[in-house]
């Protein structure tokens, strides 16, 4: 089991996966306003993950094998 598997069919709308992205990196950025570093690199990671996840794995296609 993935922590974010691009290849569900609740990500197919180009909306969705955006939203997804967005809210951890505007939330990372509250954070850095607030003044905590630490949850501001926690959630600028995950909103890097789901955006590698949902945009560049995203497009590509599970090979046969593959189990989801």
């Amino acid at each position: 089991m993935k922590f974010l598997n691009p290849h569900d069919p609740f990500f197919k709308p180009l909306w969705v996966r955006i939203l997804v992205v967005l809210v951890p990196l505007v939330w990372a950025g509250l954070e850095l306003y607030s003044g905590s570093q630490t949850w501001a690199i926690i959630s600028l990671a995950l909103g890097f993950y789901a955006g590698l996840q949902l945009f560049w794995v995203f497009y590509k296609t599970p090979e046969k094998g593959d189990k989801e």
